[in-house]
């Protein structure tokens, strides 16, 4: 198991970045931003504010090192869900991230917070990515903990262009 810890924020109130995230049409526009070759999206959202969302997206593994292509194949499959709490008095909200490798002994799983900064939001992920592979699954672990702060920025990026336009 590797620790992984990963922040992202937003100049937008924390208010604005829940009702973003909680949105399917955004949440289907961020999945498409990863070029998935196919993908699911749910979205659930409780009476009381609190939300769910369940994606899965297949992947290309064209951007891996040989040796990782070659355990997972030209796709990778990955479901992931987010489950956040409702907003606190001052709109922070606290979740679980549960992340899997469709077929493969591969997960990550943590906490996430979702908090006010100034007249912006924060989020930070903080959790563990175990790959059960003998000999490489360190190496493995090591690439996909370097894979999640890429893929926040990526969603930082396509969350800050939603925010603007919307």
């Amino acid at each position: 198991m590797r620790p992984f810890s990963a922040r992202t924020a937003y100049d937008a109130p924390i208010a604005d970045v829940a009702a973003m995230m909680s949105d399917r049409e955004f949440v289907e526009h961020k999945v498409a931003a990863s070029k998935p070759t196919t993908s699911r999206v749910d979205v659930n959202v409780a009476a009381d504010g609190a939300f769910t969302i369940d994606t899965t997206r297949a992947l290309p593994t064209d951007h891996l090192p040989a040796a990782a292509q070659r355990l997972v194949g030209r796709t990778i499959e990955i479901a992931l869900i987010e489950r956040w709490g409702p907003a606190a008095d001052d709109g922070s909200r606290q979740g679980t991230i549960d992340l899997r490798v469709v077929g493969k002994p591969a997960s990550a799983s943590g906490t996430a917070t979702m908090k006010p900064a100034g007249a912006g939001t924060v989020l930070v992920y903080d959790g563990t990515v175990e790959a059960k592979v003998p000999l490489i699954g360190g190496k493995l672990e090591e690439q996909a903990v370097q894979q999640v702060q890429t893929v926040l920025e990526l969603e930082r990026s396509v969350g800050a262009a939603w925010l603007a336009s919307h």
